[in-house]
């Protein structure tokens, strides 16, 4: 009785186990058009070809860059002619002076914009090399990029 309880159980595990869990690769079969799976840095779709089921060659998936707050990131060629809002972000919680250094020695331009609960009269011009950011009890708690 023992061996057939046991046999059983094997029998469930195996059979319980998902075509999901199967070799994803371009060509591969698959069993529903339509669903995806991320293996390696690569996303493939299940597709029909012919009158098969098949993992398409795949996409790369897009790594994302994260930044650290408060952390002056790495100079980059880019930064000169556009800033993004990600390395922005970077300034916040950083000083108001420690923001200044960090802006240049990225080369970004840098300006204030908020001081506490004071606004400075800025120019509406954009520029995509230049920050402003404002300020509370002299630490950065937001940027903008332009």
């Amino acid at each position: 009785m023992k061996r057939f309880l046991s046999a059983l159980i094997v029998v469930f595990l195996i059979s319980s186990i998902s075509p999901a869990q199967a070799v994803v690769k371009a060509g591969a079969k698959c069993t529903k058009a339509g669903a995806t799976a991320s293996v390696g840095g690569m996303k493939y779709t299940c597709i029909k070809s012919g009158k098969k089921l098949v993992w398409n060659k795949g996409i790369t998936i897009k790594k994302v860059v994260s930044f650290d707050q408060g952390v002056c990131p790495p100079a980059s060629g880019a930064d000169k002619t556009a800033i993004t809002q990600a390395r922005a972000n970077t300034l916040i919680s950083m000083s108001e002076d420690q923001g200044q250094q960090c802006s240049e020695l990225l080369g970004w331009a840098y300006r204030v914009g908020q001081r506490d609960d004071e606004y400075f009269a800025l120019t509406k011009d954009y520029n995509p090399s230049r920050v402003t950011v404002s300020t509370k009890d002299g630490f950065v708690v937001s940027v903008q990029v332009g």
